[in-house]
C-alpha cells in the first residue's frame, strides 16, 4: 500500500472548557488574539458571532518539532478542541499541545488530566496492488447482474465499509475503503477513512492489501 496523499488528519481532545476558565475571562481580550498572532490564522471568530458549530480558525501555520511549517485549522467547542492538518494526526496532537499551553501563560488553567479522551479521523488516498474482487468471485458475478439489469452503465465492486454499532451512544466514523471517485474501474487508487491516528490507519490498510493480494 503506497500513500499518495493525506486528505485530512484530525485530532479531537475532549475537555470541559468551563474548567479552563474558572475566572470567566473574556477570551477575545487575550487568548483569541494570541492564537491568531501565534499561528497566523487567516480566518478566525469575531466576538458576538454565533458559535453553535464551534469557534473556527482556518488557514493557520504551525511549525512542528522537525521545523516544518504546516497548514492547520482549529475549532474550539464547548466540550473540547479539534485540530485539522494535512500531514498526520501526530502533527495535530503536537499543534494542540502547543496551542493549549498558551492558556497557562495567560492566566487560564490546564492540566493534562483534564483531557477526558481523545479521538481521531484520518482520510487518505493510497495505491493498492490488491483486488477487491479477490474477496469473493461471486461479487464480480453479482456486479454483472446489476449491470445487465440497469443497462447503459457497467457496475463493479468498488468499496468496503465497516460501521460501528449504530445503537451505541459513541459512534466513531466509519472505516471506508473505496475506489477514488472519478477513477475508472481499472484504477488502483483508493480513498480511505478511519477513526484512527494516521499511522495506525496506514498499518491497517497494509493488512487489508495483504488480504486482497
Amino acid at each position: 500500500m503506497k500513500l499518495l496523499s493525506i486528505q485530512l488528519a484530525r485530532s479531537l481532545w475532549f475537555v470541559d472548557l468551563a474548567e479552563l476558565n474558572p475566572r470567566g475571562k473574556n477570551v477575545f481580550v487575550d487568548f483569541i488574539p494570541m492564537l491568531i498572532e501565534e499561528f497566523e490564522f487567516k480566518q478566525f471568530p469575531k466576538e458576538g458571532e454565533d458559535f453553535k458549530d464551534g469557534m473556527k480558525f482556518t488557514s493557520g501555520t504551525f511549525t512542528n518539532s522537525l521545523g516544518d511549517d504546516l497548514q492547520v485549522g482549529l475549532t474550539i467547542f464547548s466540550d473540547g478542541f479539534a485540530a485539522d492538518a494535512y500531514t498526520s494526526t501526530k502533527a495535530c496532537d503536537e499543534f494542540l499541545e502547543q496551542a493549549i499551553s498558551l492558556l497557562s501563560q495567560m492566566g487560564y488553567f490546564f492540566e493534562r488530566s483534564m483531557v477526558q479522551r481523545k479521538s481521531y479521523l484520518s482520510q487518505v488516498v493510497v495505491r493498492c496492488t490488491g483486488k477487491l474482487a479477490s474477496l469473493n468471485p461471486k461479487l464480480e458475478a453479482f456486479a454483472k447482474q446489476i449491470t445487465e439489469s440497469v443497462g447503459g452503465a457497467a457496475f463493479d465492486f468498488a468499496g468496503l465499509e465497516f460501521w460501528p454499532d449504530q445503537t451505541q451512544v459513541y459512534k466513531p466514523a466509519n472505516f471506508s475503503f473505496q475506489r477514488k471517485t472519478g477513477d475508472p474501474s481499472s484504477s488502483d487508487r483508493f480513498w480511505s477513512q478511519a477513526p484512527l491516528p494516521t499511522d495506525r490507519h496506514l498499518e491497517l490498510l497494509g493488512e487489508l492489501e495483504a488480504i486482497l493480494s
